[in-house]
């Protein structure tokens, strides 16, 4: 095949799976699909499972994991039906961090590696579609623009669980451009990527003495604190943490054993509270 009309099929297919509209054209994508909501533990279960799963000898094999993991079944198993499986039916269990831990070459940084490479081409498929609100820095669902009085209503008629609240940033977007008309609210399909630093974060320790929370959870961009005014003006805030690159993915903490436990309180809010504190704002929610 031609080399040049490949690359022209492949930006013809960007092109096919972007998508940009409102948030009133996006409750009919939600209507007629609702799975593009999900939440983040939902999408990964979902994602091994569509892949293909099998019974051997009583063992349930799944083949999201089959090219590169082997002699693993067992545990893979255990990791799938009793830590994925029930957090996607938001059960307790996903409030829970998972911590992988074995010998050297035991298929960990494997198994991580997997599970971000497997988002991203998920997200590209249309049982892995998203959304998120356009010009969001943490790509955000955008049905959390729906007030919370009103969330029962919309579960009874759509059917789909709405959890998590607006980032700061999100809120002042919504009264200043949009004159809290949430309808008019733009939202695009987004890709999860760890290129592009959307929806999948790698946080890695370094020195405890030197290592700045803001890694984690971003920090107060000094240089606009004239031009706003106030170091709590949402647009002097840099939502570039791991946690904030994270939202709607997954985010692998290496070493997280050996880490300043000041960067650990962060990471108990999120697992139990679903939100983490972060400088002089309110708490942000995170689904990951």
């Amino acid at each position: 095949m031609d080399f040049l009309k490949r690359l022209e099929e492949h930006r013809s297919l960007e092109k096919e799976l972007s998508w940009e509209g409102t948030f009133q054209e996006y409750l009919q994508i939600v209507k007629e699909r609702p799975w593009v909501c999900q939440l983040a533990h939902a999408r990964i279960y979902n994602m091994i499972k569509d892949a293909g799963v099998e019974e051997i000898d009583g063992v349930k094999r799944y083949k999201f994991f089959s090219s590169e993991l082997f002699g693993l079944d067992r545990t893979l198993e255990k990791l799938v039906e009793e830590y994925f499986h029930p957090a996607a039916r938001r059960l307790d269990v996903r409030k829970r961090i998972l911590l992988l831990m074995g010998p050297v070459s035991g298929g960990k940084s494997t198994l991580v590696a997997m599970l971000k490479r497997g988002l991203e081409k998920y997200s590209r498929t249309d049982r892995g579609a998203l959304y998120g609100i356009k010009g969001c820095p943490m790509h955000e669902e955008p049905l959390h623009l729906i007030p919370r009085e009103l969330r029962p209503e919309f579960e009874k008629e759509y059917g789909v669980y709405v959890e998590g609240e607006l980032c700061p940033y999100c809120r002042m977007m919504l009264e200043t451009e949009y004159d809290g008309k949430i309808e008019n609210v733009r939202v695009e399909r987004i890709f999860l990527s760890e290129e592009n630093r959307v929806g999948i974060g790698t946080f890695t320790p370094s020195d405890p003495k030197s290592q700045d929370i803001a890694d984690l959870t971003g920090s107060v961009d000094f240089s606009t604190i004239a031009e706003y005014g106030s170091e709590s003006d949402p647009r002097a805030y840099r939502f570039d943490g791991e946690l904030n690159i994270a939202n709607r993915g997954i985010m692998e903490f290496q070493e997280m054993l050996k880490c300043d436990e000041k960067f650990l309180w962060n990471l108990l809010s999120l697992s139990q509270e679903g939100n983490f504190k972060a400088g002089r704002f309110a708490l942000i929610y995170a689904d990951e």
